[in-house]
């Protein structure tokens, strides 16, 4: 019996970092109120489309027989990443709500986040957890692509 097909390498605890900072990314959103949405707020909003990316990370940890599959949806998830973040919810505004407790976001302006809580500290941790996000699923997108390229071909055999 071939163990290796069960082990998790270094793409599947990546995925899994990644799925664990994005949780912590998502109720960041939840917590600051301006970027969050359905379900936690009557509207649908970009935050609820972002929920997609836990059926694609883990259909990416799990269906390990499908490499390539694997690569497009955790290279997927970090392009929604990197254009919610640089279009969307921008850096300075994940600070901003912490630091100063109020939005700038023309449909929540001045709205404070749930905690009600004045801290720059929490606006720098928000920033950065954004940033080690982008940087989990660079690195699961590059492992997976260095798998994918090592996985045998289908309908080859070896000569």
């Amino acid at each position: 019996m071939n163990t290796s097909k069960q082990r998790w390498g270094r793409s599947e605890w990546l995925i899994l970092i990644a799925i664990g900072l994005g949780a912590l990314h998502h109720i960041d959103h939840i917590l600051r109120y301006d970027h969050s949405g359905w379900p936690f707020r009557s509207e649908v909003t970009p935050f609820t489309f972002s929920l997609l990316v836990y059926p694609l990370s883990l259909t990416a940890l799990f269906w390990r027989s499908r490499p390539w599959l694997r690569v497009m949806c955790v290279g997927l998830v970090l392009v929604f990443v990197q254009f919610a973040h640089t279009f969307i919810e921008t850096p300075k505004q994940q600070f901003g709500t912490w630091a100063h407790n109020a939005s700038d976001e023309p449909f929540a302006l001045h709205h404070p986040n749930l905690l009600n809580i004045q801290s720059p500290l929490l606006g720098y941790a928000a920033v950065v957890l954004s940033i080690l996000l982008s940087i989990a699923l660079l690195c699961a997108t590059i492992s997976l692509f260095l798998d994918a390229r090592r996985a045998p071909r289908a309908g080859l055999t070896n000569r």
